[in-house]
């Protein structure tokens, strides 16, 4: 049973411009995982699609935005985008009996795009 869905559409000319300014290295720093960062490493296009995954699943939650760190977007093996809670999102999680989220993730040269599905 679909329990939520979320998307988020994150503007890559922004995130690049958050990412390089004064700021961009604590941003990327309490948004991201080190797992996250290793794996984006500067493509502004993979934070971009991270931090709209990141927005899709509280969305699709039902809980807002918490902190960047809560939900952690990795690769398994083939590639497949899979995602980790921490924090107060896990504890969220298993109080709503979520058993299953999935992610679909796509970007452009304009922008990235998230889709969360929890069961």
């Amino acid at each position: 049973m679909i329990r939520g869905i979320g998307t988020d559409l994150a503007d890559i000319k922004r995130m690049k411009k958050i990412v390089s300014g004064k700021a961009g290295k604590r941003f990327v720093e309490n948004t991201f995982t080190e797992n996250e960062i290793g794996y984006a490493g500067r493509n502004i296009h993979k934070l971009a699609t991270a931090f709209a995954a990141k927005e899709a699943v509280f969305k699709a939650l039902g809980s807002g935005w918490l902190e960047g760190k809560e939900v952690e977007v990795l690769r398994n093996s083939e590639g497949v985008p899979t995602v980790v809670l921490h924090g107060k999102t896990k504890r969220i999680a298993k109080k709503q009996k979520i058993k299953k989220i999935m992610v679909s993730l796509s970007y452009s040269d304009c922008c990235a795009l998230a889709v969360a599905v929890i069961c």
